[in-house]
């Protein structure tokens, strides 16, 4: 057992035998170990690492240092040095891709690296004391778990009880890829501590150290090493103050000049600190490695502490003082050989002096060169820079910084600092987008009427101001306050298109909600003009009000429009550096994509952008990311998936003020759950959706698809009856086809076949006028469906026609239906011909496809049926559709049936 370092680790043991065993039959697990400082974590990975590598496994193995928290990487340079080399895995680990908000494309490459560095072979990623990991590792190791790189993974990390734990389980649930081993080390009984003291022979001492120890393996061996009466009270880092204090003058000052330079230290930067010569210096070397205070590496440089713990206690020996001056001298001799600014700015940022110009401009350069992939190093480092030299601090860069990293209280600090008209006006504008970050909307908007009163009437800053307010009462769904606050912005836009754009967009979307149909479109062709005047500079700068522009032209039914709006807006928002106002675009495109029926493009398009929203930290951009990703993902037939996003987004908004972004996530929430046959609790979701009249509509088919099979029909006819009346006034024609399916699927289920043909045909006219090829396939499979018991020949046609629409979108489950239908038509389609549910259908099933379903039948849901047979859950979810296609059913329940007629 590894040296006899796991007494009393057995059941640990196990499940570490466990998750190498489901990677190394192509697998992907997470193992995460979670225990107090000394519980024995680093002696069970090793264990891991150890089997890993009999298994053939390629194994990068790094570990996190407590005060190197503002190195970005640093236990990932450490894992993938053995095989790319320190300086060439230092450049691929801090490589940026432009903004904070795309840092998911730097993890995206580094995943691919990860996967190409296994070339067919498993691959452990071992991260030891992750609790002290930079944010940018955090962010990579919770990215690598959602979106796993290569198949046969297996992520272990050792951490103490902390969020980031918590975190990267959160990770595994809402990707449903991983195998999860979640391990929590408790103190060792006293039979297993025996075998940790076999040297002390004395029976009362033995008690009386198992007692001091509370069980803790490292602290029973650190008690035993300094053992006998005089033993000190106070655990590790009493044990450590003892044994230091017993080193000759010189080890003393070199084993606490080494934990100032770092773990693993380089020992001629350590005996610089120290202030040795090169005599003394080795002397000292040789004392303290002798004692076992610390260990080679084996490079004869670099050298490291027996335990973190220990390198802790020697770190915490130091006055405030003695810590000062040993980060400062660290800083200058760094300097002296020329080491990169990042390197120096972590020594400085804990000594530099105030009035220390030189200091304060080489945190502002180092924390340039850091924010990209860590931007909380940066701010942390800019902030100090202010305190040394407060009157050279960059308040707009060190804001933008703050948002980046996600301390969005600090950054409004910081703002409410700012004094002073225009730039006061600004300052206010960045507030109120910070507070709508923060999902506080209804103070974003006092702050904003407050700067209003401030500024100069017909000014760009009033325009400004007045645009941010509407866009404002836009994203709260106050469209009466909305209208009021864009009429004043058109005269005093100015100069700005992009302002006049904003203002047009968000007059029109008030018209359209009025059922002013008219005014609506001479709305929408004023802001076509403007958006068409407006240079990438003034898109860039406006952004974030833009997003009315991008969201506004799809609540109008301008979907081609909407699409190439939110797509120019994106990339003038990053080439000016605004990644977070990106996003809220790129999520635009996905509504755009999918509305259009291009579902199969929508899915990846959404996947980054969730990404992109996780990055930034942002709950309210993560939210509103969430449920665009959920309905995406229920088109394209991801069930499992969809719910973990929607519910994620529902669970997201209950910590933020009242917004239309939070009303819809609960309709996505209910058409997922209507997808997966929950219908109660769906049909209370969508009913309460009563926001945008043209999505009434749009959500309508899918409210009455619930009543109908909860058999209410009353409601259902209520329900379609409410977007009829509705649909015409919104002069959209994606609103006109949604309720037109909804009175279709009512008519349909009072028999009334031929009207319910018709509804349904006109529906499909409205929706080919809108360029909505999926909802042009659902129209079209319910006419087929209501012509299949009289013209037989047209229905055939209605549903190969929806068969094709739904493969173009990439809408699987539609295309299923379709296919369903057509079996029951009695046309022979599909792979090798129609199928008839039970014993034929059965016996196409491949021997994974047959496990699948005999677990289905059981009651198994898709994510327990992969921890049983070591599957991802995507990889069960694909196979289930297969098993769906190939008996010719469209429910879990039917295929437990299928089952049961075998069995």
């Amino acid at each position: 057992m590894s040296g006899g370092r796991l007494h009393g680790r057995e059941a640990e043991l196990e499940a570490v035998a466990a998750a190498v065993d489901v990677v190394a039959r192509g697998g992907q697990s997470v193992l995460i170990i979670r225990g107090e400082a000394g519980i024995g974590k680093t002696a069970l990975l090793t264990e891991l690492r150890d089997r890993a590598l009999a298994h053939r496994f390629v194994v990068l193995e790094g570990r996190a240092t407590e005060l190197e928290r503002d190195v970005p990487f640093l236990p990932l340079i450490d894992a993938f040095e053995g095989q790319l080399g320190g300086l060439e895995a230092g450049a691929v680990l801090g490589a940026t891709a432009g903004s904070g908000a795309d840092r998911w494309r730097v993890h995206r490459a580094i995943g691919e690296l990860l996967a190409a560095i296994g070339k067919g072979r498993p691959v452990l990623l071992l991260v030891d004391d992750a609790h002290w990991s930079d944010p940018a590792t955090q962010e990579l190791l919770e990215h690598i778990i959602r979106r796993p790189p290569a198949e046969s993974l297996l992520v272990a990390v050792g951490l103490r009880p902390a969020p980031a734990g918590e975190r990267l389980i959160a990770a595994q649930r809402s990707s449903g890829a991983f195998h999860l081993i979640a391990l929590d080390l408790t103190p060792l009984e006293r039979d297993a501590a025996e075998r940790l003291l076999d040297d002390i022979s004395e029976a009362g001492e033995r008690d009386r150290l198992f007692v001091q120890s509370g069980g803790n393996p490292l602290l029973l061996r650190e008690l035993a090493r300094h053992g006998g009466p005089d033993t000190l009270p106070g655990g590790i880092l009493a044990a450590v103050t003892v044994e230091v204090e017993s080193l000759p003058p010189a080890a003393r000052e070199l084993a606490r000049a080494a934990s100032v330079a770092g773990d693993p230290f380089e020992f001629e930067l350590a005996a610089k600190i120290a202030g040795l010569d090169a005599r003394e210096a080795l002397g000292a070397l040789d004392v303290i490695e002798r004692d076992e205070l610390i260990r080679a590496t084996g490079d004869g440089h670099h050298f490291s502490f027996r335990h973190p713990v220990v390198r802790t206690a020697v770190y915490e020996q130091l006055g405030a003082g003695s810590r000062l001056a040993g980060h400062a001298a660290a800083a200058r001799e760094l300097a002296r050989a020329g080491a990169p600014l990042t390197v120096r700015a972590r020594h400085l940022a804990q000594s530099a002096a105030p009035g220390d110009v030189e200091a304060a401009a080489t945190l502002r350069a180092a924390a340039a060169d850091i924010r990209p992939q860590a931007p909380g190093v940066a701010a942390d480092w800019l902030l100090v820079a202010r305190r040394v030299e407060p009157g050279a601090a960059e308040t707009e860069v060190l804001v933008a910084t703050l948002i980046e990293a996600s301390r969005l209280e600090a950054a409004l600090e910081v703002v409410d600092e700012g004094r002073g008209g225009a730039v006061e006006a600004d300052l206010a504008i960045t507030g109120a987008s910070i507070e709508r970050l923060l999902g506080r909307h209804e103070s974003a908007r006092r702050r904003l009427e407050n700067a209003l009163e401030r500024v100069q009437p017909g000014s760009p800053e009033a325009a400004r101001v007045l645009a941010n307010l509407a866009v404002a009462a836009y994203q709260r769904g106050r469209y009466p306050e909305m209208r009021a606050w864009a009429e004043r912005v058109g005269p005093e836009g100015g100069d700005d298109a992009a302002l006049r754009s904003v203002a047009a967009t968000l007059l029109a979307v008030g018209d359209s909600f009025a059922g002013e149909a008219a005014a609506a479109s001479k709305g929408v062709a004023d802001a076509l003009s403007a958006l068409a005047d407006a240079t990438d500079d003034q898109l860039g700068a406006a952004a974030e009000p833009a997003m009315a522009i991008s969201w506004g032209l799809l609540a109008l039914d301008r979907m081609p429009e909407g699409l190439a709006a939110a797509e120019r807006v994106a990339r003038a928002a990053r080439r000016g550096g605004n990644g977070l106002a990106a996003v809220v675009h790129d999520l635009a495109a996905v509504l755009a994509l999918g509305l259009l029926g291009r579902v199969a493009e929508a899915e990846p398009a959404a996947d980054d952008a969730e990404q992109s929203a996780r990055v930034s930290g942002n709950p309210q951009l993560l939210q509103w990311a969430l449920w665009m990703r959920g309905w995406v993902l229920m088109e394209r037939g991801r069930l499992e998936l969809a719910l973990v996003a929607a519910e994620e987004s529902v669970a997201l908004a209950i910590d933020l003020d009242d917004s239309a972004s939070g009303v819809i996530a609960r309709a996505v929430l209910g058409a997922v759950l209507g997808a997966r046959g929950e219908h109660v609790r769906a049909r209370e979701l969508l009913a309460a959706y009563d926001i945008d009249n043209g999505w009434v509509c749009r959500w309508s088919p899918f409210l009455v698809e619930s009543d109908l099979a909860l058999d209410d029909l009353v409601s259902a006819g209520e329900h379609a009856g409410r977007a009829a009346a509705l649909a015409p006034a919104t002069g959209m024609a994606g609103a006109r086809a949604a309720a037109g399916r909804a009175q279709a699927l009512v008519t349909l289920a009072e028999g009334d076949l031929t009207r319910a043909a018709e509804l349904a045909l006109k529906a499909a006219s409205d929706a080919s006028a809108a360029g909505a090829t999926l909802e042009m396939a659902r129209d079209r499979l319910v006419a087929g469906r209501a012509l299949l018991s009289g013209d037989r020949d047209a229905a055939i046609e209605q549903l190969k026609d929806a068969r094709a629409l739904a493969a173009r979108s990439g809408a699987p489950r539609v295309e299923e239906a379709a296919l369903f239908e057509l079996r029951r038509a009695g046309v022979r389609v599909g792979r090798g011909g129609a199928r008839a549910p039970g014993a034929e259908g059965l016996s196409g099933l491949s021997a994974r496809e047959r496990e699948i379903a005999a677990l289905v039948a059981e009651g198994l849901t898709n994510r327990e049926i992969g921890g049983r047979i070591f599957l991802s859950e995507k990889t069960v979810e694909t196979h289930l559709t297969h098993v769906f296609q190939k008996l010719g059913v469209r429910s879990r329940a039917q295929v437990a049936a299928a089952i049961a007629r075998r069995d």
